[in-house]
C-alpha cells in the first residue's frame, strides 16, 4: 500500500530512493536552484555552507551523507548539488500543524496515541501526494516509517520499536548551523526505542535553525515523542537552548503548536501575537488543543481522538494574556481551528485585503490528519481534512518487523491487505500508472504556480 524502500546499505537507499522517483526529485532540486536565483543568494557562500553542513554531517551523522551520496549518483548530479538543494527545501516558508500525545492514564484503553494535524500549503501535496508514506528499511537500521520525500525531507513518524513522532513548525531567531530537524529526527527513529533516548539526540548534538519570525520556518520545529513504555515527550529547541516537557508531568497528555511554551521565548526569541499577529492563530489552536485534552482525560481512545481533530471551535483565552480580545461571535482569528479551513478568505476579498486572503488561503489549511497507534501497528491517515475525510487505516506490522504484529492483527478492526480505491484520472499525477509527456507537463506547470504563489506568501511573511 505504501512505497517500501529497502536498501543494503545507505548508499543503496539514496540510489534507490533516485531512481524510484527522479522525476519528482529533479522537479524539487530545480525548484530550489530557483528559489535560490530569484533571493539573489551568493552562489559561492552556498555551496560553503553546503560544504560545512557535508562536513558535520561526515562527523556527526555520516550514514545521511552516504544517502545524499546515492541519491545524487542517481540523479547524476555533484553532492554538494544535492546538498544545496535539500537545505534550501528544508528553509521554505510555512505554517504548520497542531498535534497532540496521549498515553495511560488519560487513555480509555491503555493505548498509546500520537496524533499530527498536518497543515501546509495546498501545494505540498504536488511534492508528497494524498498518501505520503513510505518505509525506510536499510540493513543494520531499525525500519520506520516516514512521511515526505525520501532524503531531502523525511520525517519519521513510527519506527519498528514502536517510537512514534511528529512535528510542527516554530519561528525562531536564536539560530546557528548543525542537524537540521529532518536529520535529528531521522537519527532517532533509526537508532532510539524510547523517548529518553529521542530527547539525547537533540541535546548531544548542534542544531540547525534558521532565524526568522514567520509564522513558521520549516526547518525549525517543536517535536512530540512516544514510546511502547507509556511516556511522551514534547521537545522545544532552538539553536542554543532546550526544554522537554513530559506527558507524565501532565496527566498522560501533550500538545504542541506553532509556538514556544515551555521554552522561554526571550531566550529562543520565539514570535507572540504582539510581534507576529499572524501567530495569533496558533495561540487560538494550542488553548483549544489544551481544553479538549483536559476535558477527555481518561477517556481518550480513537472515537474521541477523531472528536479532537475535526474540531472547528475557538479558545482565545492564551490571546488574553497578551491583550488582545476577540469577540468569540465574531469574526475568527485567522488559522485559528484545528481542523484548519480558509474561514475569512472571502471575508478578506470582499474588503479588497488581496494579501491576507491569499495568506489566509495559504497557512489555513489541513492536509492530512495522521494518528500513530504503535500497539494496533497502525497508522491512520485521512487524505484531506479530518472532518470531510474517513481514515484509512495502514498496517506496518510486517514492513517494520514489530514483535508485537501477530497479537495487533487479533486486536484490529481492518483486514490488514485492504487497500482504498484509488482514482485512475490523470488529475491525480501522483496515482498515475505510468506517467506520459502531456501528465509531466501539466505537473509542472502546476509546481510552477504554486511555487509562485509560495514565494509571494513567503516574502510578505518572513521577517528578517
Amino acid at each position: 500500500m505504501i512505497w517500501t524502500i529497502e536498501a543494503k546499505d545507505d548508499f543503496s537507499y539514496g540510489y534507490k530512493a533516485g531512481r524510484g522517483k527522479e522525476r519528482l526529485f529533479r522537479a524539487a532540486l530545480g525548484h530550489a536552484a530557483k528559489s535560490l536565483a530569484r533571493r539573489g543568494a551568493d552562489p559561492v557562500e552556498e555551496r560553503a555552507r553546503a560544504r560545512r553542513h557535508m562536513a558535520l554531517l561526515a562527523e556527526r551523522y555520516p550514514a545521511q551523507l552516504e544517502r545524499v551520496g546515492g541519491l545524487a549518483r542517481a540523479l547524476g548530479a555533484e553532492p554538494r548539488e544535492v546538498m544545496t538543494g535539500g537545505l534550501v527545501l528544508a528553509s521554505i516558508a510555512g505554517p504548520g500543524c497542531t498535534n497532540f500525545a496521549a498515553v495511560p492514564p488519560a487513555t480509555s484503553d491503555g493505548g498509546i496515541y500520537v496524533s499530527w494535524n498536518f497543515d501546509l500549503p495546498p501545494w505540498v501535496r504536488w511534492l508528497v501526494g494524498r498518501m505520503p508514506l513510505y518505509v525506510r528499511d536499510i540493513a543494520g537500521r531499525r525500519p520506520y516509517v516516514c512521511m515526505g520525500l525520501p532524503v531531502l525531507f523525511g520525517i519519521g513518524v513510527m519506527n519498528g520499536d514502536g517510537l512514534c513522532s511528529c512535528v510542527n513548525s516554530v519561528g525562531s531567531t536564536d539560530g546557528g548551523e548543525g542537524l537540521t530537524f529532518f536529520e535529528l529526527n531521522n537519527l532517532a527513529m533509526e537508532t532510539q526505542s524510547a523517548v529518553d533516548g529521542a530527547v539525547g539526540v537533540w541535546k548531544d548534538n548542534p542544531r540547525e535553525v534558521v532565524p526568522g519570525l514567520a509564522t513558521a520556518i520549516i526547518m525549525n520545529a517543536n517535536i512530540i515523542f512516544a514510546d511502547m513504555r507509556g511516556e511522551a515527550v514534547v521537545i522545544e529547541s532552538s539553536h542554543n537552548h532546550m526544554a522537554v516537557a513530559r506527558a507524565s508531568e501532565h496527566g498522560g497528555v501533550l500538545a504542541s503548536a506553532n509556538h514556544h511554551q515551555f521554552l522561554d521565548r526571550s531566550l529562543s526569541g520565539g514570535a507572540d501575537p504582539v510581534i507576529e499577529p499572524l501567530i495569533a492563530g496558533s495561540y487560538a489552536r494550542l488553548s483549544r488543543m489544551w481544553e479538549l485534552l483536559e476535558l477527555f482525560k481518561g477517556g481518550i481512545d480513537m472515537s474521541v481522538i477523531r472528536i479532537i481533530t475535526t474540531d472547528h471551535e475557538l479558545n482565545y483565552s492564551a490571546l488574553e494574556e497578551f491583550g488582545i480580545k476577540r469577540d468569540p461571535y465574531g469574526e475568527r482569528v485567522d488559522d485559528a481551528t484545528i481542523c484548519c479551513h480558509p474561514w475569512n478568505f472571502f471575508r478578506h476579498l470582499r474588503r479588497l485585503e488581496i494579501e491576507e486572503a491569499l495568506v489566509e488561503l495559504n497557512v489555513a489549511r489541513t492536509l492530512n490528519n495522521f494518528v500513530m497507534d504503535p500497539a494496533r501497528c497502525t497508522i491512520y491517515v485521512t487524505p484531506g481534512n479530518p472532518c470531510r475525510k474517513q481514515y484509512v487505516p495502514v498496517w506496518v506490522g510486517d514492513a517494520l518487523r514489530m514483535e508485537w504484529a501477530d497479537k495487533a492483527r487479533r486486536e484490529i478492526d481492518y483486514e490488514p491487505g485492504w487497500k482504498p480505491g484509488t482514482r485512475g484520472k490523470r488529475i491525480d499525477v501522483f496515482r498515475r500508472p505510468y506517467a506520459t509527456k502531456t501528465s509531466d507537463w501539466m505537473r509542472s506547470i502546476g509546481l510552477r504556480f504554486f511555487a509562485g504563489l509560495d514565494r509571494a506568501i513567503s516574502a510578505s511573511l518572513i521577517k528578517k
